[in-house]
This record gives C-alpha cells, structure tokens and sequence, in this order.
C-alpha cells in the first residue's frame, strides 16, 4: 500500500522511526574501490560524526545505528516534548548551528551571531517554525544526508546523487518492534560476514554502548562480553545515544535493562554465525517470551526485518490501531506480525 509520508510520519507527535538509506553509484562510496583499491572506509565516520553533531542540535533521540559498505540505518525518536521547553533563544542558536545565515556575495561578511540571533527573534512565527523543523524527522534526516552527499561529491570531484533516492522510513509502534529493529541494525555487520561479534561490528551503536559499557564496568584486561552479567542499572547520561532504560536524567528507549539487551544481540549474533536458525539457543527463548517475540521465528524477523515489514511495524493490534489513527483500513504486515510477535 502506498502512503504519502506525511499520512504516517505526522510531525508535531512523538513518535519513533527506522530509516534507511542506500548509495547510488557504486558500492566501494563505503568501503574500497575493488578497481582501484581506494579505500572510502573513512566515509563511515562521517555518518558517525554527523549523527553525533545533530543529536546535540536536534530534540531527536539517535537510538541505535549502523553504518554499511553502500547503507546505512538510524532508529531515530522525535521528542517534541523538548523542543517545547527550549526558549526562543535557544532555539534561534541551536538553528544557526545547523544553517548559518551566508553573506549575499563574497565581499560582504557574515553578521555577528548575536545579530542574526535577534534578527530570528523580531519574529515569532519563524521561531515557532524553527522549533517545529528541530524535531522532524524529515529535517532531520536531510541535514544528514546533504552533509553526507556534498562531502563525498567534492571527494570524488563529482557531481549529482550519493543516495538512490529520499531515505525511507518505518514506524514503530510498540516496544517489540523497537527492539526487533534495533537489534536488526545493530546485527547488520554479522549477518553481512563482516564481524564476528557485537563488539567487534565497527560503526554500529551496538560496538559503541559495549565499548562504554565495558569501560565504565569491566576491569581492565577484561573484554568478553560474556562477563556483562555483572549488574549496573547507571545507564551513562552523558552519552550521546539514547539510553536504553530510563535514568534520573534522561528517558530511555527500551523496557529492559542495557544488559538484557545486550544479551539479547550477543545471543542472536551467535545464532547467526552457526547458521543455525532452525532452533534456538535455550537460554535465548526465555528472553525472547520476556519481550514478546516467538522464539521459532526470531532469527528470520531480525534477519528479513525490512522484506516483513513496511509502513510500520508492530503487534497485530498496535497496526490495526494505527491505521485506524491514520485513517486507513489496513496496513501490510499483519500476519507476518502475527507469526513474529506474541
């Protein structure tokens, strides 16, 4: 079923969202050129960077992330909530950040940023729009992959597409579609062959928590992540990434603990590597029962998780109460949300 965006990203609510975006010339534009061994790889810390740099600007929540050779894949949260509590002072800053007001030609200079900060301030409706634009998705989205794009054209000396097309988006509905999918992105570098283990899997948020994790917890000279049974429920609030829980400070993205959910990947990440998704592990089933996710077809939903799913993703019941909110009769993926959620 095709949908305007604008039927199911509804901006002003919040609301959370898996993009995805792929390149459109060639493969190496994220990894090495196989005809002239040039190796893009440095690309991938742009994306990184950036994500890093709009979170700081953005009341949008970067929940989890992966980065591939020619894609990549953002679980973003809209917090309208916080843009509405910033002052228009704030808002008129963090906008400027992001697009800085250009002098008309090259002769002039640019104007103090206490001018252009008044300038947007003689006029409320323009800060009312600005605050809206702080939290959309869709404005989100381009400031990151203009960026991208401008970067890797003047790189390249080239000119016109980096991304096939406008990015493309699901909406997720409920806790065990959040989870599903960011365990599908943070898995993308084992199912591709190009990692062996979560902390091993470079450019993705699941490398990223581990790493902070195993810092702030493990002694030095121990790095398995088997050893993350250890308990800490202090989810690090001066992260950059959504927490996973709650804390004091900051409202997190899951029901369950950073542990579990790092549990949940490690276990899955191991299931993947034997090639064995006819069966699961026993001591993966009761996490999957916890979270609401049939146990037989984990490993096809977090492996297929965008061929299952389209518009959005969730139980059979949260996509009968969406369409019901967006005005249509059904969504595609009920029954596959039936044999992959309890």
């Amino acid at each position: 079923m095709g949908l305007a965006r604008s039927r199911y990203v509804q901006e002003g609510e919040e609301g959370v969202y898996h993009c995805f975006c792929r390149c459109v010339r060639r493969a190496f534009l994220f990894g090495v050129d196989a005809v002239t061994n040039q190796d893009y790889s440095h690309r991938k810390a742009w994306i990184v960077e950036r994500l890093k740099f709009l979170a700081s600007i953005f009341a949008v929540d970067v929940c989890a992330y992966a980065v591939m050779i020619n894609h990549s894949h953002e679980i973003l949260r809209t917090r309208p909530d916080i843009a509405a509590s910033w002052s228009d002072w704030e808002v008129a800053s963090r906008w400027l950040q992001i697009c800085p007001q250009k002098p008309r030609s090259k002769k002039k200079q640019a104007l103090p940023i206490e001018v252009q900060i008044n300038a947007l301030l003689a006029s409320p409706a323009r800060i009312a729009e600005l605050r809206k634009r702080l939290c959309s998705l869709s404005w989100f989205m381009g400031r990151l992959n203009e960026f991208i794009a401008r970067a890797a054209n003047t790189e390249d000396k080239v000119k016109g597409r980096f991304w096939e097309s406008r990015f493309k988006c699901q909406v997720l509905l409920d806790d065990i579609s959040t989870i599903t999918c960011m365990a599908y992105a943070d898995l993308n570098a084992i199912c591709a062959g190009v990692a062996t283990m979560p902390e091993d899997s470079d450019f993705t948020s699941i490398q990223e928590r581990i790493r902070a994790w195993q810092k702030e917890n493990i002694p030095a000279g121990t790095s398995q992540l088997a050893q993350g049974a250890q308990s800490s429920s202090n989810s690090r609030s001066d992260s950059w990434l959504c927490p996973i829980s709650s804390t004091s400070q900051r409202r997190g993205i899951l029901s369950i603990s950073e542990e579990q959910y790092f549990d949940l990947v490690d276990k899955s990440g191991r299931e993947l590597r034997s090639g064995k998704r006819g069966s699961i592990n026993p001591d993966l089933a009761p996490i999957l029962l916890r979270i609401g996710a049939k146990p037989e077809a984990w490993m096809d939903t977090v492996t297929r998780f965008e061929e299952k799913f389209h518009v959005a993703v969730g139980t059979q019941s949260s996509l009968k109460k969406f369409a019901t909110k967006i005005g249509v009769r059904w969504l595609v993926g009920g029954p596959k949300a039936r044999r992959s959620f309890q």
